[in-house]
């Protein structure tokens, strides 16, 4: 019981380890795009390079990158499957958005 408790509380910690990986990896992306105005569909293709590249476990990695003249969304969600056994199945899904730089 105590090394079933022991895994858990390790997993807990790698989730927490790759939801901010994830997070950090999206938000980098969207300040990135906003200040050299790159194509969505380019910030998308390397948001997903990006996301796998950092979260070891990410699996149906899904991400979508809106935006409009005066901001940027972006949403990012996976399934994650953490080292060792697999006692729940794990989804998450981080949204942020960026506003643009504009001159004064």
């Amino acid at each position: 019981m105590f090394f079933i408790l022991l895994t858990l509380i390790v997993q807990i910690g790698f989730l927490i380890l790759a939801r901010s990986a994830a997070a950090t990896s999206l938000e980098a992306a969207l300040r990135r795009a906003v200040v050299a105005e790159t194509e969505v569909a380019v910030v998308q293709s390397a948001l997903s390079r990006d996301v796998l590249a950092v979260v070891p476990g990410a699996e149906d990695l899904t991400v979508a990158v809106t935006g409009d003249e005066t901001s940027l969304r972006g949403v990012v969600t996976f399934r994650w499957v953490p080292p060792g056994p697999d006692f729940i199945p794990v989804t998450v899904s981080i949204e942020r958005s960026v506003v643009r730089v504009v001159p004064p």
